[in-house]
């Protein structure tokens, strides 16, 4: 029989910095963007530990990583942090930091328990604070309880797990390398879109598209009609497509239900993360039917006789995109968010639609290709989560 024990009683929760620390040394540093959804370093910052300690969390190499703050937290921002330039780093003040004990608990091991949809959803349902600003407390990182096999047995279940990981990557790699096609169509078409090159018509977006919020989770329903119906959460939405892999179900009131449904063409957009991935999103093809969306995405209905909503995608993702929602957005500890003003307000342009459509043919028969890379994918992510259950339930 496994025992489960308090994490508290095999790990460290955001240990401190022993004071007897030379201050002199470099130190590597991680923004919250540093770490990536998929459980990567993407890159770090060598800095002076004396001109760092102060306003930043500390870790050490082999440490483990958890985004604390909405909507990073339920994204999967976390890591293993083995591969440190320097001994110390410094980070966000929006992350714990997991120090496993290495005579009990395999630091590989504690990074895919905290890294799994079961402990997500768990420490999701622990948050306290404001609206979009929600935190995993450590309280609920001490008290959780995790399944504590013998290290020989988590060293061989982190083995299974970094194989069912490995394979996951390449699907996502597949999907990656189309993506990376299409931006560079796009720019051979259209030329830069930061500076419109070709003087393309520039439109305010809310004059061509209907853009509105979600619905808000968490209201009181009791004695109203109420449905429960399939939803799109901000982990659904990625760059370029939606993530199906975990789709979840809301109560909402029945007017909610038609209120928010989504249409084939909708253009569902992210409103915060990380500064980088302002404008993540994706057009709806009727993935999942009926279905709505929460208020923590927005959904852009255009106008399809001014302009495709895949070419508004495109545009929206590139870098004119990216700067416009940097500049108008509110930044807070690393995280970025936009609201419906500023989106409402995005100056799109505007081709001939006979350009827009040659574009979108190229995109329809790309987009055929990353379909079966892409079911190939959820295939793996769920084997993947199926994987991780069964180890949480001490049954792998």
């Amino acid at each position: 029989m496994i025992v489960r024990v308090p994490l508290s009683k095999v790990a460290q929760i955001n240990p401190r910095l022993p004071r007897d620390t030379d201050e002199s040394q470099s130190v590597s540093f991680l923004a919250m963007a540093s770490v990536s959804e998929e459980g990567r370093i993407l890159e770090q910052e060598t800095r002076i530990l004396g001109e760092t300690k102060k306003g930043y969390t500390y870790f050490e190499r082999g440490d483990v990583l958890l985004a604390k703050i909405t909507p990073c937290f339920e994204n999967g921002k976390a890591a293993l942090v083995d591969d440190l330039e320097h001994q110390i780093g410094f980070g966000s003040t929006e992350f714990h930091v997991l120090r496993a004990d290495p005579e009990q608990l395999d630091s590989k091991y504690l990074f895919y328990m905290v890294w799994s949809d079961h402990f997500r959803f768990f420490g999701q349902k622990s948050m306290q604070g404001a609206a979009g600003q929600k935190r995993v407390s450590a309280d609920f990182l001490k008290k959780f309880e995790i399944p504590l096999p013998p290290l020989a047995e988590q060293q061989r279940i982190a083995a299974i797990l970094d194989k069912a990981d490995a394979l996951r990557r390449k699907r996502q790699q597949a999907i990656d390398l189309a993506d990376q096609f299409l931006r560079s169509l796009f720019l051979d078409m259209f030329g830069d879109p930061v500076s419109n090159p070709k003087g393309w018509d520039e439109r305010i977006l809310s004059d061509i598209a209907l853009v509105r919020s979600g619905v808000t989770k968490g209201r009181k329903l009791a004695g109203k009609k109420t449905v429960m119906v399939p939803y799109m959460r901000v982990a659904n939405v990625q760059d370029s497509h939606i993530k199906l892999d975990d789709v979840q179900e809301i109560e909402v009131l029945e007017a909610d239900a038609e209120r928010y449904a989504l249409e084939l063409g909708d253009l569902l957009l992210t409103e915060g993360g990380d500064p980088d991935k302002l404008g993540r999103g994706a057009v709806w093809h009727g993935e999942v039917s009926p279905c709505i969306h929460q208020n923590h995405i927005f959904c852009v209905r255009s106008d399809a006789e001014i302009v495709h909503p895949e070419f508004l995608s495109a545009q929206i993702s590139s870098q004119r995109g990216k700067r416009y929602f940097l500049k108008v957005g509110k930044q807070t500890t690393g995280i970025a968010t936009i609201n419906k003003t500023v989106l409402s307000a995005y100056p799109a342009i505007v081709p001939p639609m006979e350009q827009q459509l040659r574009y979108i043919e190229v995109v329809k028969k790309v987009r055929s290709s990353k379909s079966k890379a892409s079911n190939s994918e959820a295939e793996m992510n769920q084997l993947f989560q199926s994987i991780s259950a069964q180890a949480f339930a001490g049954q792998l």
